[in-house]
């Protein structure tokens, strides 16, 4: 590792600034200024600017744009200020230079359906709809499992509650590092959490325990948050005269309604994830992430490549068990060999380890999916179906400098990652 260094030291040529004094008590009083001076210059590092670094890859991954091989990336306060050839990059004064020049660069991985760092997964039963709730409030940044997901190239992660009841609450979108929660955060909110089919199921017997319950529950509470939203948006518009109150579980439920944040739906079969489709994109047409979409939920791929909905696939990556012709079918693979473009992986974490989603990649590839929708499956697929690809999910000028260096695939199970930066920060390196 090269270190090109412009500084300057703020002491020199004290000739002239302190006069020449001999003897033991002339030395004791000059101790103050040597103090202060030291002082001086500990202040001076500790606001000196964020450390800006040159990337020299043997590949570049840049994900939505051309690979470059034998290219250059600068980092400079936390964002990508240039990504080209080698060639074309003279490498400025004050960057510190990282020698990948026999690895490959690719964006850091996006994982959208997580409990990670959440207490093992919100579920509060009492009601079978909580959209007051918010996992935001419960995420501990001292979590041992995320050091663990950055060291496999994992950089940003939407937390959601549990799958107990129809109507969880909110996910939380962050990257994972920082001290506090205000550091990582990115979005308080970063999805509306549904759960329909399988685990929301109450067997208590009170409404909600039959699919035709959940379906009445969830059009129910759809439809009070669109009354709610409504009415307030006619109120800004000048179209009715007195304010509206305000409520905490609708005003939540608003951010979903207007289409700023996507609402998760934790589905699984062909029956479940059409009704997914049919009930959140169709009637309500809110931005619809069909999330897990998996045992037999691909006989539905079609109709889902019809739609503007986001499957996400996983934890389980193949089907078997509903097949009546003794195969295995991928997942992933057959949604996007029925045309679904939308398309990313999870680990639903901690069912698998966090730090899987790349081996999960692996999985799809094994299963028949094609390297390059891997990799933008666990990258700019995740961020456009969170609404952050703008930020990240690729290598581009401007976007935060979330990488991954590793000599290889990132799927390729056999070799480690070798570094990782999350907004323009080593946030880990492998020994060596």
């Amino acid at each position: 590792m090269e270190i090109n260094s412009d500084k300057t030291c703020c002491w020199k040529k004290l000739d002239g600034f302190l006069p020449v004094q001999r003897g033991k008590g002339r030395i004791i009083r000059l101790l103050p200024v040597l103090v202060m001076l030291c002082f001086c210059r500990l202040c001076i590092a500790e606001v000196a600017g964020p450390t800006k670094y040159a990337i020299k890859a043997g590949k570049i991954l840049t994900v939505t744009k051309e690979t470059i091989d034998h290219g250059v990336i600068l980092i400079e306060n936390g964002v990508i200020k240039t990504v080209a050839k080698a060639a074309d990059v003279d490498i400025p004064k004050g960057y510190e230079v990282i020698d990948a020049s026999d690895k490959w660069v690719m964006p850091g991985m996006v994982e959208i359906h997580s409990h990670l760092a959440g207490e093992g997964g919100l579920n509060d039963m009492v009601v079978p709809t909580n959209p007051g709730l918010r996992i935001a409030d419960v995420i501990d940044p001292e979590d041992r499992n995320i050091p663990q997901a950055v060291a496999s190239g994992v950089t940003t992660v939407h937390t959601i509650p549990g799958s107990g009841t129809n109507f969880a609450g909110f996910g939380v979108l962050y990257k994972l590092h920082g001290k506090t929660v205000d550091e990582m955060l990115i979005r308080p909110l970063g999805s509306m959490k549904i759960s329909q089919a399988y685990n929301p199921e109450r067997g208590g017997g009170d409404l909600g325990l039959t699919r035709m319950g959940m379906s009445w529950i969830l059009r129910d509470i759809l439809n009070k948050g669109k009354a709610y939203t409504q009415t307030h948006q006619a109120y800004e518009k000048g179209e009715i005269k007195d304010k509206p109150g305000e409520s905490l579980e609708y005003e939540n439920m608003r951010q979903a309604i207007e289409g700023s944040i996507p609402t998760l739906v934790h589905t699984a079969s062909a029956r479940d994830v059409m009704a997914t489709a049919r009930i959140f994109h169709d009637e309500y047409q809110l931005k619809t992430i069909v999330s897990h979409a998996t045992f037999h939920g691909y006989k539905v791929a079609r109709e889902m490549a019809q739609r503007d909905v986001h499957v996400n696939v996983g934890p389980r990556q193949y089907d078997y068990s509903f097949s009546r012709d003794n195969k295995f079918y991928g997942l992933a693979a057959e949604y996007k060999a029925a045309g679904v473009k939308n398309l990313s992986i999870n680990t639903d974490a901690p069912v698998l380890p966090q730090e899987d989603l790349f081996f999960q990649g692996s999985m799809a590839i094994h299963f028949g999916l094609d390297e390059k929708t891997a990799l933008e499956s666990v990258t700019i697929n995740s961020a456009r179906a969170i609404g952050i690809d703008d930020r990240v999910g690729s290598i581009e000028v401007g976007k935060d400098a979330d990488l991954v260096i590793k000599a290889g695939s990132l799927f390729d199970v056999t070799i480690p990652v070798g570094m990782v930066f999350i907004n323009g920060e080593i946030a880990y390196r492998k020994d060596t």
